[in-house]
C-alpha cells in the first residue's frame, strides 16, 4: 500500500513537471511569435520598399564630381511612427537580413530592454541607442543596442560578422532617421568586455578615432573603409557567449546620403 502511494506521487510530481515545462515552452513560443508579428506589422505599415536602387553614377575621368550615393531601398514613414512613440529617432535596415526594425533612446538603458514602441512587455525589446548620446554627429561614436534573439532575429545576425565572407555580402547598412537618411559603412568588429572603453560616454574624437583603429586591426573581418577624426561611427552592440559578459560590436562610418 506504501509502494502505490509513493508511485502515485512520483506520477503526480512527473505530471506537474511535465504540465510546467510545457506552458514554459508555449510561454515562449508565444512571445516569440508576438515579437515577429509585432514588427512584421511594423514593418508593412511604416516601410515602403524602394525600387532597386541604381549603382553610383561614376563621373568620366576627365570630371571631377564626387560619385552620387545610391539611395536607400527603404522609406520610412517617420511622422507616423512619432505618432505612435515619440522616442523614435531612426530606423536600421541591412539589406537581405532581419534588420529591419525602428530605433529609440529612452530615458536610460534599461526602457526598452524588453518593451516595444507601445510600452508593453516584448521579448525581443526594441532596437536603442544609448541613453547619454547626444543628436546625431553631436558624439563621435553613436551606439545602438539589440538582443542576441534565439531565433534569429534583431541583432542575432551581427555574430555571422565573425565570418569574413559574411562581411563581403553585407558591408553596408543604412541609418535612416526624420533628419536625413545614412549609409554605414562598416570596417570592424570584434568581441569585447561589457565595460569596454567603447561604451565611454563624451570621449573626444580622438580617443575614439584612436581606439576605434585599434579595434580595426583585430577586427574579424577587413574593410577598404577610409577614416579620418571628423568621421561620426556607430555602433551595434549585441551579446556574445565567448566568455561571461561578452559582447559583439560591429562598427561602421556614417555618410549622410544626399536628397
Amino acid at each position: 500500500m506504501k509502494r502505490r502511494k509513493i508511485i502515485k506521487a512520483i506520477n503526480i510530481v512527473l505530471i506537474l513537471i511535465f504540465v510546467g515545462s510545457a506552458f514554459n515552452v508555449g510561454k515562449i513560443y508565444y512571445d516569440y511569435k508576438n515579437a515577429d508579428d509585432t514588427y512584421q506589422q511594423m514593418q508593412d505599415e511604416y516601410i515602403a520598399v524602394n525600387t532597386e536602387p541604381s549603382l553610383p553614377e561614376r563621373p568620366a575621368p576627365e570630371q571631377s564630381e564626387a560619385v552620387k550615393e545610391p539611395e536607400p531601398p527603404i522609406t520610412v514613414d517617420f511622422d507616423a511612427l512619432l505618432n505612435k512613440n515619440k522616442d523614435v529617432i531612426g530606423w536600421l535596415y541591412c539589406p537581405d537580413t532581419v534588420i529591419n526594425y525602428p530605433v529609440v533612446q529612452g530615458k536610460d538603458n534599461n526602457q526598452y530592454l524588453r518593451r516595444g514602441l507601445d510600452g508593453k512587455y516584448l521579448v525581443s525589446g526594441t532596437l536603442f541607442a544609448d541613453y547619454r548620446n547626444g543628436a546625431l554627429h553631436e558624439d563621435a561614436n553613436y551606439i545602438i543596442y539589440g538582443h542576441n534573439m534565439k531565433n534569429g532575429t534583431m541583432f542575432h545576425s551581427l555574430a555571422n560578422y565573425k565570418d569574413p565572407s559574411y562581411y563581403k555580402q553585407h558591408p553596408i547598412l543604412y541609418y535612416l532617421t526624420p533628419d536625413g537618411n545614412y549609409k554605414i559603412e562598416l570596417f570592424a568588429g570584434l568581441v569585447i568586455k561589457r565595460n569596454d572603453k567603447i561604451y565611454l560616454p563624451n570621449q573626444s574624437r580622438e580617443d575614439v578615432f584612436e581606439l576605434l583603429t585599434q579595434y580595426r586591426a583585430s577586427s574579424t573581418f577587413q574593410s577598404d573603409a577610409e577614416l579620418a577624426y571628423e568621421d561620426t561611427f556607430i555602433t551595434l552592440s549585441t551579446c556574445s557567449y565567448e566568455f561571461d559578459d561578452a559582447r559583439y560590436v560591429v562598427i561602421g562610418k556614417l555618410t549622410k546620403i544626399p536628397t
